[in-house]
């Protein structure tokens, strides 16, 4: 599996802007701008699309876990906060919840760490991850 990206910025660092095309997502210029930089919400950064990427991947690998169980979920909801001290990144937050008609909460819990070992992105940050999980 391949994954193309492209970055374009323009301008100085504060002042500068960039646009992000994602080819395989069909996605193309999305607005990027250092995370300083004030910004009316049509703007992301670097660090927000890395913990945007480690929710939805989580999300994903959680709905994918219960469809290899046979078992539908009404609703998940992930949201990662990150940790950021002088330029490196520390941990990421994972607090999720589910709505799962049926499911015990021992097999619930064992389904959300399952997936957080099986999350791709997660894997590759190679940082400290911790998980909250709670059913709806």
């Amino acid at each position: 599996m391949g994954i193309d990206i492209k970055a374009i910025w323009q301008g100085g660092f504060k002042q500068g802007n960039g646009k992000l095309s994602i080819e395989n997502s069909g996605l193309d210029g999305v607005n990027f701008k250092p995370f300083f930089a004030k910004s009316d919400g049509t703007f992301t950064n670097p660090e927000e699309l890395l913990a945007s990427a480690h929710a939805t991947c989580y999300a994903m690998t959680f709905g994918y876990i219960l469809s290899e169980n046979e078992i539908i979920a009404d609703r998940l909801e992930t949201n990662v906060s990150v940790v950021i001290e002088n330029n490196v990144l520390k941990s990421s937050n994972i607090n999720f919840k589910a709505s799962i008609p049926g499911i015990e909460n021992d097999l619930f819990q064992q389904l959300a760490d399952k997936a957080k070992e099986m999350c791709t992105v997660g894997n590759a940050l190679n940082i400290e991850i911790t998980l909250n999980a709670s059913l709806l």
